[in-house]
């Protein structure tokens, strides 16, 4: 089975000069599971950002 992350590579240093929306279409094209992880990576960072104000009222 072909990694897809190997497709991935060589585009990170063009990253910066492509629209997030195109990057978004290729992750979702390449692999789906990544969006999970992104969305893992949001909730952690929000939780990250709340519990402190949840610990210290």
């Amino acid at each position: 089975m072909k990694n897809p992350w190997n497709d991935m590579i060589p585009l990170l240093p063009l990253y910066e000069f492509m629209s997030l929306t195109f990057v978004q279409e290729k992750l979702r094209a390449s692999a789906p599971c990544s969006i999970f992880y992104v969305d893992s990576l949001h909730v952690a960072w929000i939780l990250n950002q709340v519990s402190p104000n949840l610990l210290c009222p």
